[in-house]
């Protein structure tokens, strides 16, 4: 008696923390969403961003989760987190560049040789402080922190690539970021911006030849059925911010600001965690169905004309120093791994 009695106080006081909790934040839905699948790795950032932030507030802020490209493609995902339809998304950094030129600087082709380089630039919390408030007031929305994926290869249906001599004549398809548009084009090829709800059909009616994308999102887009070789570059990370709506997230109180910065991190976290390890059972399971996985034999041609043509965009990036900044933070840590 006196037992069940103990575990009917223990119910009524967890029921009663839950009340609380959920008292203590005002109630609302939240319309969260990415371009890829709710079953892909960026869909299941946003299912993780959901679940963080619904149980913080004890229930009173739930989450609708509108993966699979359901609001459009990701440019349209940054105009709706602007105007407050979208509350929060996950999406490939190059398609907040026009919304946000700062952002560039992350996608400067070779800026990241290595992995590891990457994770030392975005572990430096006073640049990406002073990044992130510049993406805020450019673009009115807010990184609440970034997922990192894996490199973006290079995929076609036409040949294997070996060297810069094998891509010419090919049409591939990039994000229509001029930063990556740029970058073949110093490569001597013509590419071809499509959004990315496109792309699939484009490969499938040979529109383009190939596209270029992490490993778990070519197999999670199935491309081994229509793209046959796979060449590995090292001239761009998926890079991935999760991003709130500005406007919307101004109008919460300290409370309700603090525990979406959790879930935003927490989503982040995990985001990086699971692409990191998809890159190598996707990377199989290409092999599996048939890819073939080339390296280049010139890689070196490549990043000295991808570099060359940084330039061209310190201006719209707003400010050389911020890369010289980050160029300056990869290079030491690089020195420090290599002690």
């Amino acid at each position: 008696m006196k037992r069940g009695l103990l575990v009917l106080a223990m119910c009524v006081a967890l029921i009663g923390v839950g009340a609380q909790a959920q008292a203590a934040y005002k109630k609302q839905v939240l319309n969260a969403a990415t371009a890829s699948p709710l079953i892909g790795p960026y869909g299941q950032i946003v299912e993780k961003f959901k679940t963080s932030l619904e149980e913080l507030s004890g229930g009173a802020i739930t989450v609708k989760n509108l993966s699979g490209g359901a609001l459009g493609d990701e440019q349209a995902n940054v105009k709706q987190l602007r105007s407050q339809e979208l509350h929060m998304s996950v999406l490939f950094a190059g398609n907040l560049s026009p919304f946000s030129p700062v952002v560039t600087v992350f996608n400067l082709p070779y800026l990241f040789p290595e992995i590891e380089d990457c994770f030392a630039l975005f572990g430096n919390k006073e640049f990406m402080g002073k990044v992130n408030e510049i993406v805020t007031k450019q673009a009115g929305v807010r990184p609440l922190g970034w997922a990192i994926s894996s490199y973006r290869h290079l995929t076609n249906s036409k040949h294997p690539v070996k060297n810069i001599n094998d891509l010419q004549g090919l049409k591939i398809r990039v994000s229509p970021a001029e930063v990556q548009l740029e970058s073949f084009r110093a490569w001597g090829v013509d590419p071809h911006p499509l959004a990315w709800t496109e792309v699939f059909n484009a490969l499938q009616q040979r529109v383009v030849d190939g596209q270029e994308n992490p490993y778990a999102t070519n197999a999670d887009q199935k491309f081994w059925e229509i793209q046959k070789y796979t060449t590995e570059l090292h001239y761009m990370l998926w890079i991935g911010p999760i991003l709130v709506s500005e406007a919307w997230y101004q109008k919460q109180d300290d409370a309700t600001k603090e525990i979406i910065n959790k879930a935003a991190e927490a989503a982040a976290n995990y985001g990086t965690e699971i692409l990191q390890k998809l890159a190598q059972t996707a990377k199989q399971a290409c092999l599996d169905h048939g890819m073939i996985i080339d390296v280049l034999e010139d890689e070196q041609v490549w990043i000295d004309k991808a570099r060359a043509r940084w330039p061209k965009f310190y201006d719209s990036i707003g400010d050389k120093a911020l890369v010289d900044e980050a160029v300056d933070i990869v290079e030491k840590a690089r020195a420090a791994r290599k002690k």
